[in-house]
């Protein structure tokens, strides 16, 4: 794409209608990862000024779009969470020791987290915990009391339960640092991601069916 992208820098309704197709393309891939290809021509041509025609709210959206995907591409190490856990103490994803790791961010007044949890637990218990899989499961909203509840009532043993306390996203909001849904790209629940022993996002949003057969590839392939 750069290629051609140069090659019609002499031609400019060609140069526009590359762009503007490319970006249009990337910007909701088909692929999971592809998303790594919107990031690179916002970074090369968007924030460069090197697409004038755009008007603002056109620019806003781009910009917006990108800056929620740079920090969760596939391969790239995710952000660290030091979130509180059921009893106040902080648990960071990164001291999770794990071959991998289940990313979980959900909300326990979802419909449809009330229904995938359960499903995913018994995944965990069945396949997953065997195979040194850990999940570090990230309440999106802030009702502590039925996160508490819903955990206890499903039995959901054995997962690192955390949450980003009152205090936490004050102070986070003071800072103005990006939140972890910016950070994650959370627009819905529940959203999983997989990542390997460092850290390193193998795969995301997807369903547990895609997680269990990607797992078992992963640990078949030896990689």
């Amino acid at each position: 794409m750069d290629y051609k992208l140069l090659l019609a820098r002499s031609a400019p309704e060609l140069y526009k209608y590359l762009l503007n197709w490319f970006t249009d393309e990337y910007i909701n891939p088909k692929y999971m990862g592809q998303d790594a290809v919107f990031v690179h021509l916002f970074e090369k041509y968007h924030s460069k000024g090197l697409s004038p025609w755009l008007n603002e709210k056109q620019m806003e959206t781009i910009s917006r779009r990108a800056y929620m995907l740079m920090s969760n591409l596939v391969g790239e190490k995710g952000a660290n969470l030091e979130f509180a856990d059921t009893a106040g103490k902080i648990k960071p994803l990164y001291e999770v020791n794990a071959d991998y790791t289940l990313l979980v961010f959900w909300d326990p007044n979802c419909g449809h987290c009330k229904l995938e949890l359960p499903r995913l637990d018994s995944f965990y218990r069945a396949v997953w915990k065997d195979q040194k899989l850990r999940v570090y499961a990230v309440m999106t909203e802030h009702d502590e009391e039925g996160w508490k509840k819903f955990i206890i009532d499903h039995d959901l043993k054995d997962w690192y339960h955390v949450h980003q306390t009152l205090k936490m996203l004050k102070e986070e909001t003071e800072a103005q640092r990006p939140s972890f849904k910016q950070l994650y790209d959370i627009t819905q629940t529940p959203t999983l991601y997989l990542l390997d022993k460092e850290k390193r996002i193998i795969a995301k949003k997807l369903s547990l069916e895609q997680v269990n057969d990607l797992l078992q590839v992963k640990i078949k392939s030896g990689k």
